[in-house]
C-alpha cells in the first residue's frame, strides 16, 4: 500500500474499499446513519448547511442515545469541519438533543464530551468516511454492492423521506 496521509473513500480503488469495509464488518461496531436528499430540503434552508447538519446529527445522536439507554459517560467524536460560533452552536444543540432523547434517561452535561478531530489523525473517522461512501453509493447511485458488506452492522437507519426506519 502506498503511504498516504489519510485514507479517503473517494480516492481509493475498489479492492481496497472492499477490504476496508470487510474489516469494518468483521469488527465490533454498530452503524447508525441518517439520509436526507438535498432536493428535499426546504429552499430557504438549502444555503444553511450548518442548520441542516445540526438537525440531522442531533436527530441521529438522540436515536443512538435512546437505543443504548446509557446513563454513563458518552464520548462523541466528530470530523473537524466546524469552527467558532458554528462549532459552539453545534455542541450546544447536540447536547440538548441528547438530553431530550426519547427514553427516560438522565444525561448530565458533565458526562458528555464532544471532540472535533482531524480525520488525518483518527482512523475511526477515516473508517466512518468509508461507511458514508458505501451508504452514499447505495442511495445516490442505487448501487448497494459496498453497503451489503456492512449492512449487518447497521442498527439505525433514518431515511427522512423514503424507505424504512430501523
Amino acid at each position: 500500500m502506498k503511504e498516504l496521509p489519510e485514507l479517503k473513500y473517494n480516492n481509493t480503488n475498489h479492492e481496497i474499499i472492499r477490504r476496508i469495509l470487510q474489516c469494518i464488518a468483521d469488527s465490533d461496531v454498530d452503524i447508525a446513519y441518517a439520509v436526507l436528499r438535498k432536493d428535499q430540503v426546504y429552499p430557504h434552508l438549502r444555503n444553511q448547511n450548518h442548520i441542516v447538519y445540526n438537525y440531522l446529527t442531533g436527530s441521529l445522536i438522540s436515536k443512538i442515545v435512546s437505543h443504548y439507554k446509557r446513563e454513563e459517560h458518552i464520548n462523541v467524536i466528530i470530523d473537524k469541519s466546524l469552527y467558532g460560533f458554528h462549532r459552539e452552536h453545534f455542541n450546544e444543540y447536540l447536547l440538548y438533543r441528547m438530553m431530550e432523547s426519547e427514553q427516560n434517561i438522565t444525561i448530565c452535561e458533565d458526562l458528555v464530551s464532544i471532540d472535533h478531530v482531524d480525520s488525518k489523525n483518527d482512523p475511526a473517522i477515516q473508517a466512518a468516511d468509508f461507511i458514508a461512501g458505501a451508504i452514499h453509493r447505495k442511495y445516490r447511485e442505487e448501487d448497494g454492492e459496498y453497503y451489503l458488506i456492512i449492512s449487518n452492522k447497521t442498527i439505525i437507519e433514518m431515511d427522512y423521506f423514503e424507505g424504512r426506519q430501523k
